[in-house]
């Protein structure tokens, strides 16, 4: 637990920050469904899915930047891979006013924009669910020219920044913006400038980085140190030692989340466990992570010393146990919610 006071001066030191995100950032579509206003197609034999309203967000990536803007994060570049189509547009236009700069976006006609379809069907009086997800993504590797453009920009921006979130989120090997290439050329910048704050978040990859700081849940830390794990739970005394194997590889601090139990932080070979923050009400775990990713960079940035380490977990911890709250959405927390969720905790 840290002094209020503190806190504020942490929370007032993000506008100061620069950071740059840079992965795979998807474009989150809402459809809303009106199904009381179907009708049988008159050339098929099935019912029509009139939508009556659209909605459009940044997400996987773009996640991560919504929450560093409502955090008050100074300046929030934005690199990734997208086509030159409708969605990319929509995308680049959501990111624009949400605040992010996106000079260094690559628009690549080959490529599709990441997209989830999210379709929100409507009935009577008004209750809604959402059906299964249309997921458009790229089903073949980035051509060299286009890695080659990757690299080249983020060597571009980094002088700009005082921290970089990569945000490995394609499952699939080297069909994402973070492939081989560009994981080793992030990694050996991260050793070129260790001033400079380097994190990675990576589902199923986190295992195969060097030189960052980086965050998986429980489950990718075990299957990060053995591959073939294929069980179900993992207890806390595993999760300290994956922590502890990925610090040595790694050579930088490890977070473990642990969902509503917090975080466990290996620095220098030292564990620390951080609470999670209790809640009474119900919660939605989507988008999570990347609000934890968001609190903890731009904490580490506004802070120095032994005790910045664990101040960014408790800091990810008040940013998480705000967004879960926002059901029906990928919430963020602002500085005055974190303020205010901090007090809460104050004896």
């Amino acid at each position: 637990m840290i002094s209020e006071t503190r806190l504020k001066t942490i929370l007032n030191t993000f506008g100061d920050m620069r950071i740059l995100v840079i992965g795979d950032f998807y474009l989150d579509a809402y459809w809303h469904i009106d199904k009381t206003r179907s009708t049988l197609s008159l050339e098929t034999p099935w019912h029509t899915n009139p939508v009556v309203a659209q909605r459009y967000s940044p997400g996987a990536a773009g996640t991560v930047t919504n929450n560093l803007n409502a955090l008050g994060v100074g300046k929030v570049y934005t690199l990734g891979v997208i086509g030159k189509d409708g969605f990319g547009q929509t995308l680049l236009n959501c990111l624009q006013e949400k605040g992010c700069i996106t000079d260094f976006m690559i628009q690549a006609p080959e490529r599709v924009t990441p997209t989830y379809l999210k379709p929100m069907h409507r009935g009577y009086e008004g209750v809604e669910n959402e059906g299964p997800r249309f997921d458009i993504e790229n089903q073949v590797p980035m051509a060299e020219a286009v890695e080659t453009r990757v690299i080249s920009a983020m060597h571009e921006c980094l002088p700009r920044v005082d921290a970089v979130i990569i945000g490995d989120q394609m499952p699939h090997e080297n069909l994402g913006v973070v492939t081989t290439k560009v994981r080793a050329a992030l990694c050996e910048l991260a050793l070129e400038f260790p001033e400079k704050t380097f994190f990675a978040d990576s589902r199923t990859r986190i295992g195969a980085y060097r030189n960052v700081i980086v965050k998986p849940n429980r489950f990718e830390a075990m299957r990060a140190v053995e591959p073939d794990w294929k069980r179900d739970a993992v207890d806390r005394e595993t999760a300290e030692r994956c922590a502890r194997i990925l610090a040595e590889r790694t050579q930088k601090p490890v977070y473990v989340t642990l969902g509503a139990e917090g975080i466990l932080v290996c620095n220098q070979g030292n564990i620390m466990h951080i609470p999670g923050v209790p809640l009474e009400n119900d919660t939605d775990p989507v988008g999570a992570g990347d609000s934890v990713s968001a609190g903890l960079v731009a904490t580490l940035c506004a802070t120095r010393g032994e005790e910045s380490v664990s101040i960014a977990a408790y800091v990810g911890n008040l940013v998480a146990s705000i967004t879960v709250t926002k059901l029906g959405e990928t919430g963020t927390a602002s500085p005055e919610e974190i303020l205010q969720r901090h007090r809460s905790l104050t004896p």
